[in-house]
């Protein structure tokens, strides 16, 4: 770990996932319920579920008879992406899986889901080119989007889980243009279905869990990515359905269990914990992307006020997290990320403040949270680093990857020359994990060329250690008419314009300049 990060008493290098992945001495395992959550990567685990054991291929799909690999796919789903952006109740998926019941499983949502879990499926080489039609994930998602047209007229819950899923499948493709359609149509669809709505009475738990977690997950995600592309919600405010009460008798959140090679028992995750931490987290974020991606003229102390507001809002919610999701005991990939996105937001709140008000430059406490959150991303991103690695699917960090990498190349411009060594190892740490993700999605690809033209000279022999193929005309022409994207990147601040920093314009631009 560089030593600027060891300062100003940086309460992540108490937790039990840095003391267990240091060098140092490793601590008593006998304090901890699960050490081997903190000894093994993450990805070394599979999720142990009887349901799963039994479904047979032949009843969901004709582009593959073998059940092994069906089940390999789902399970790989459910790893990856599942608990970070959720899109139904996994228990009541698999059960209508296996029993061949369309109530919470259908044929679109079944190949949504194995489209997706083709970007984490490592045995197949190319993984990452979702235009071949050798590949398993361009079969899956063309047939999913066969069943989508015959399917999207008639809402139904399945229909608006497998939008979700289809949504992130295409940000991963670099189309995220495309997915926020599949929101938009999913968040119509539960306007007819009154899905938002609390039901006057409830007389059956199941559907009721299953509507309320599709609600909320349809939410937090067009929130997530409402404010990656800066733009305005599709929702104004979050659902009235209140989520389910956390049992354990009924497990209403299908929690979900982990199986690593040399446990004695399968582990559980306390998933409720994390879905609800999510979906509070996610209306803070819905409501900063409606204050500052709705287009109204406001006077400069408003946007302070709420920049302010904003700040104690995510602080609040930090301060009351539950103790399996505090900085001490975090581990999982979606728990490092959910603590990311917090410092990410913070990070984002801060920069505008000075863009804002010049008064904020001069305030300590301002600078000195700011710089506090930035070395915390850091921190928790190495930690990541540390303990699963970069190679495994997850969409999600790219964008903390591409965050993290543009904002200390700029940094670089500006620091002290002790610090500067140091800077340019996270420059290319970034890098590395973009580079990484690549082999899994198209979108890493192309943010990782992008970082790469923006490094300079003097940084680029960061890179030489890690292959990155030529840029050659066919790339270029793929990007071209591939990407639809308006993901704005080495974006630092609400203030700033996004619209010339958005994929898609990068790309252009490139290719006025090589012509």
């Amino acid at each position: 770990m560089p030593k600027f990060l060891m300062r100003d008493q940086n309460h992540y290098f108490d937790s039990w996932i840095y003391k267990f992945s240091s060098d140092g001495p490793q601590p008593d395992e006998t304090l901890v319920k699960d050490p081997i959550i903190y000894q093994v990567p993450y990805h070394a685990a599979e999720v142990t579920d009887p349901h799963l054991d039994a479904i047979k291929a032949k009843k969901w799909t004709k582009i593959i008879d073998d059940d092994k690999l069906l089940r390999k796919l789902i399970q790989i789903y459910l790893l990856k992406e599942y608990p970070f952006l959720p899109a139904f109740q996994k228990d009541y998926f698999l059960q209508d899986m296996l029993s061949g019941r369309k109530q919470y499983c259908s044929p679109l949502l079944v190949h949504a889901v194995l489209a997706s879990a083709c970007h984490g499926y490592s045995e197949a080489a190319n993984r990452a080119e979702f235009w071949n039609p050798q590949m398993l994930g361009y079969q899956f998602l063309g047939e999913a989007r066969r069943l989508w047209e015959l399917e999207a007229a008639k809402p139904r819950l399945t229909t608006i889980q497998a939008a979700i899923v289809l949504s992130v499948v295409y940000d991963a493709n670099g189309a995220d243009e495309i997915g926020r359609q599949y929101l938009a149509q999913a968040v119509a669809a539960a306007h007819t279905m009154h899905l938002f709505s609390q039901p006057t009475q409830v007389d059956d738990e199941v559907e009721y869990n299953a509507k309320a977690i599709t609600a909320w997950s349809l939410f937090g995600l067009q929130a997530v990515h409402s404010f990656a592309v800066f733009k305005a919600p599709l929702l104004s405010m979050p659902p009235s359905i209140a989520l389910p009460e956390i049992s354990e008798e009924s497990n209403n959140y299908g929690d979900l269990w982990l199986r690593y090679p040399s446990s004695k028992r399968p582990i559980a995750v306390n998933y409720s914990h994390t879905f609800i931490a999510l979906a509070e987290f996610r209306a803070i974020i819905n409501d900063m992307a409606a204050m500052f991606f709705i287009k109204v003229e406001r006077p400069v102390n408003m946007t302070i006020n709420s920049i302010q507001g904003f700040c104690v809002r995510l602080d609040s919610w930090y301060r009351n997290l539950p103790p399996d999701l505090t900085a001490e005991e975090i581990c999982f990939p979606w728990q490092l990320k959910l603590h990311m996105h917090y410092y990410n937001l913070i990070i984002f709140l801060l920069e505008t403040l000075n863009v804002t008000t010049p008064q904020a430059l001069y305030d300590a406490s301002v600078q000195r949270a700011l710089n506090e959150a930035k070395v915390r991303l850091e921190t928790i991103l190495r930690l990541y680093y540390l303990r699963h690695g970069y190679e495994s699917y997850d969409l999600f960090l790219l964008s903390l990857l591409s965050f993290l990498g543009f904002m200390q190349i700029k940094a670089m411009n500006s620091i002290d020359s002790g610090e500067l060594e140091s800077r340019r190892s996270t420059v290319a740490l970034a890098a590395k994990g973009l580079h990484d993700q690549s082999r899994n999605c198209y979108l890493a690809e192309i943010v990782f060329r992008i970082m790469k033209r923006n490094m300079g000279a003097d940084s680029y022999y960061l890179l030489k250690n890690i292959d990155i193929g030529d840029e050659d005309e066919e790339a270029s022409i793929r990007m071209s008419e591939q990407v639809h994207s308006s993901w704005p990147i080495d974006v630092h601040s609400i203030d700033e314009n996004a619209d010339k920093q958005r994929i898609e314009n990068l790309i252009r631009k490139t290719d006025r300049l090589r012509v």
